[in-house]
């Protein structure tokens, strides 16, 4: 037995012989003009009936629905990382140098006291007016002062400048000259003041450099020295070498007739004014 639906011309010969037997059993002539749209719209709704009963019958074949394709949901492209042709380079943090700073001292030692742009050992510069005595008597003694025939003082402190404060000791002095209530520049010296060569005794530079060191150890010392004044106030020959020091100045000074420093200034100018106390 035949179980597929009719397809093609056996579809079509169904439906012809379908509309001859509607025809066959329709009314006599008289009625046929009315009853024969009737019987052509009959013929058509079999026909789609037909058609629609196979396809509900699965008599007529029908082309398959493609299944839903599920589309994958877009996802974010991973990251490309591309290798860098050039190295990288990490700059390191440069460390300040750090500002040297004079080592402790003893007050009854000067050789242990160093000379900055800041003072000599205990002698300070902006100190008030006798607050470094105390420090320096531990070390020094201050010079005898100076009196009239009747025994009066007139100097307390040895000299005619009542500005100069002057300490002394065996192999070397130490004056204070004050101003405005404060001090404002610090001298040492050796023994023998002016003396044409000095042994190395006192303080000294952090470089190394005092009393007794040579012209050519204090350049070597210090490039940026410079010879501030020849021949100054006082009528001395002697020279005088200037470093500066955050905008002070440590002074040396060498006799005409010797080869090594016999003072040391320290103060705010490069060329120390004259000062027949120190």
């Amino acid at each position: 037995m035949r179980s597929e639906p009719p397809v093609g011309d056996d579809l079509q010969r169904m439906l012809v012989s379908m509309k001859q037997n509607v025809l066959e059993r329709a009314e006599p002539r008289k009625r046929r003009g009315r009853r024969t749209g009737v019987a052509i719209a009959v013929v058509a709704l079999l026909a789609v009936g037909a058609a629609s009963g196979g396809v509900a019958l699965g008599l007529i074949p029908t082309t398959p629905e493609a299944a839903p394709v599920s589309t994958p949901s877009p996802t974010e492209p991973a990251p490309t990382i591309t290798p860098s042709s050039a190295p990288v380079l990490i700059t390191p943090t440069p460390t300040p140098t750090p500002t040297p700073t004079a080592p402790p001292f003893s007050a009854t030692d000067w050789s242990t006291w160093t000379i900055t742009a800041d003072g000599v050992g205990p002698a300070t510069l902006g100190s008030a007016t006798g607050a470094d005595d105390a420090a320096l008597r531990e070390g020094l003694t201050p010079a005898p002062p100076l009196v009239d025939d009747t025994g009066t003082v007139i100097y307390q402190w040895g000299c005619a400048n009542p500005n100069a404060r002057i300490w002394e000791r065996s192999d070397g002095k130490v004056v204070e000259i004050v101003g405005d209530g404060v001090v404002q520049t610090v001298v040492i010296s050796g023994p023998t003041d002016g003396a044409a060569t000095q042994a190395e005794v006192g303080p000294k530079t952090l470089a190394g450099i005092g009393l007794g060191s040579t012209l050519d150890e204090i350049r070597a010392a210090y490039p940026n020295v410079v010879q501030t004044r020849k021949d100054p106030v006082g009528g001395t020959a002697d020279t005088f070498w200037a470093v500066p020091d955050g905008g002070r100045f440590i002074v040396f000074q060498i006799p005409v007739d010797g080869s090594s420093v016999s003072r040391v200034y320290v103060g705010a100018t490069d060329e120390p004014a004259y000062d027949y106390c120190s």
